[in-house]
């Protein structure tokens, strides 16, 4: 007869689930094309993520977006912030979390 006994409860920290009440904000350089917002915007669609804030300005044959995202932990942060990274389009991607409370030196670059 099989054992019916359940499973003990997941005591595993899950940094997918974390919500902070802060944001993060991206900073990218891109090609000056005409579908890289569309790109871009369809990512954080298929992340059901809404941007808080959206700047973008074309300098020098590049476009540099700026966007902010609330309620990210960092792990999350990172993951997206890789993903960009992987577009075809994308040259540059800085972020960093704002929280004022953390060290200066919490910006990510790559």
């Amino acid at each position: 007869m099989p054992d019916a006994t359940p499973f003990p409860p997941c005591s595993r920290h899950d940094p997918w689930q974390e919500r902070p009440a802060h944001s993060i904000e991206y900073r990218l350089r891109t090609e000056a094309d005409a579908d890289v917002l569309c790109r871009l915007l369809g990512l954080f669609a298929q992340l059901q993520l809404l941007p808080q804030h959206l700047q973008v300005q074309q300098q020098d044959g590049d476009l540099h977006v700026q966007l902010r995202l609330p309620g990210l932990s960092l792990h999350r942060a990172g993951v997206l912030a890789h993903k960009l990274r992987g577009l075809v389009c994308v040259w540059q991607v800085d972020w960093r979390h704002l929280d004022h409370s953390l060290a200066p030196g919490a910006a990510r670059t790559g």
